[in-house]
């Protein structure tokens, strides 16, 4: 929800004028770096996933893994 309402700021506040299509674009772009910034970059930082392993099983671990391995790829 976040991304979303970013997206429609920014878009209102712009000076240009966007199409339908890029305004969906616009929209994708947000989604796609918040979750970068916020899921991708977290599961890759060493301490959080040291701290995660220790907290779960590695069945759980590597279903958080397949779990996230399209974000992780989209994002790379």
């Amino acid at each position: 929800q976040q991304a979303k309402a970013d997206a429609s700021y920014f878009i209102a506040v712009s000076r240009a004028t966007f199409t339908a299509q890029q305004q969906a674009a616009i929209a994708e772009q947000f989604l796609s770096a918040y979750r970068w910034q916020y899921i991708v970059s977290g599961i890759q930082h060493t301490r959080f996933t040291k701290v995660l392993s220790e907290l779960i099983t590695q069945a759980q671990m590597t279903k958080i893994n397949n779990a996230l391995a399209p974000l992780i790829h989209s994002a790379g």
